[in-house]
């Protein structure tokens, strides 16, 4: 090996090395001083790429030292991103859009997402014992959902109003995850909507069935998203790409249908709480056209969730619906992480636009 002979040279050649590393990663040269902290909530629909994305090492690999934070509850979640104590967190879009604008009991804080985390992924289901057997019969009913601020409530609030429902006349109560199944089986509510895997666990049971998967009224849509502090995506920006890269690479994966049923196992055999749920559940609940994990942020998605917020008084009408999303999700910025992303999953479709038609289905 030739050294190089002057002190010009020498600085040369190292900042020609340093230069063609940091191309291909740009974390991998500077080690983190303390590990970026991502709260989630397992074993959700949506933590899946977190998980997937920590102990299949993506974000090792993107010069990430990571730790995943497991959380009680959403609000923990919430409160830990507010606080500091977590860098990243997985969020309920809703409860997103109500924190940036100041709707919650917590300080207004500006908030930043870089990814869907989990798509579709939602069901409306019934007690085995009731006699309901299409959306209309709903009138009169009790449909349980674990929080006003979760997707599935927005998409209820959307059914009721494409199938002309009168919301007055339906029971919409509020019960924690953990309770649900018991308010099935005591007859204190008749149906739920919730995320899976919940519903596929008490469908296997035989303690409900499945009315309607909400991909199948409206398709593609988000549920909980990959979020940060607006503050630390400015002042973090290679290490906010890096965090994205690593979780979307894994949304990617999680997404291909070639894919998905040996990534599920791979993960079943993390030590995570999805361990705790038989395989042959997981891999039910997050079969393709029930489950999906594309991550990019779609403008359009946002838009709708805004607009259904505002109407049932989640947010104030002064709000602009298209504004505020494009203040929140940055879609540009994910439209560059996702092509860096894609190359390393094949037949990944990537998106052209920010925007997409987003359309819903009367069955």
């Amino acid at each position: 090996m030739q050294f190089p002979t002057t002190r010009r040279q020498f600085v040369k050649q190292t900042a020609t090395a340093i230069g063609s590393l940091a191309f291909f990663s740009p974390s991998k040269l500077f080690a983190q001083s303390k590990p970026v902290k991502i709260g989630i909530y397992a074993p959700s629909h949506c933590s899946l790429p977190v998980v997937h994305a920590f102990h299949n090492a993506f974000l090792k690999k993107n010069g990430v030292t990571a730790e995943i934070i497991y959380c009680s509850g959403m609000p923990d979640i919430l409160k830990k991103l507010i606080s500091g104590e977590i860098d990243f967190a997985q969020l309920m879009s809703p409860m997103v859009f109500q924190m940036h604008f100041g709707q919650m009991k917590l300080p207004q804080t500006s908030l930043a997402v870089t990814q869907f985390l989990g798509t579709n992924g939602g069901v409306l289901g019934i007690s085995t014992k009731s006699n309901i057997q299409k959306v209309q019969d709903l009138s009169g009913k009790r449909i349980g959902v674990h929080s006003p601020l979760m997707i599935h409530t927005v998409i209820l609030m959307l059914l009721l109003e494409k199938y002309g429902l009168d919301p007055k006349k339906i029971q919409i109560l509020t019960i924690p995850m953990n309770q649900i199944k018991a308010a099935i089986l005591e007859d204190k509510i008749d149906g739920f909507i919730l995320p899976e895997p919940l519903p596929t666990m008490m469908e296997i049971q035989n303690i409900a069935k499945s009315l309607l998967v909400t991909r199948f009224f409206w398709l593609n849509h988000p549920c909980c998203l990959l979020t940060t502090r607006k503050d630390f995506f400015d002042n973090n920006q290679q290490l906010v790409q890096d965090v994205s890269r690593s979780v979307m690479t894994a949304g990617l994966e999680l997404d291909n249908v070639v894919y998905r049923k040996q990534t599920i196992a791979k993960i079943h055999t993390y030590n995570s709480p999805y361990k705790n749920i038989a395989l042959e559940t997981l891999q039910k609940a997050f079969m393709s056209r029930r489950s999906d994990f594309f991550p990019f942020p779609f403008l359009s998605a946002g838009y709708i969730i805004v607009e259904q917020m505002i109407k049932s008084g989640l947010l104030p009408k002064t709000i602009d619906p298209k504004t505020s999303v494009k203040d929140i999700f940055q879609a540009d910025f994910a439209l560059n992480i996702i092509k860096q992303a894609s190359a390393n999953i094949p037949g990944t479709s990537v998106p052209s636009k920010t925007e997409r038609k987003e359309q819903f289905k009367i069955i």
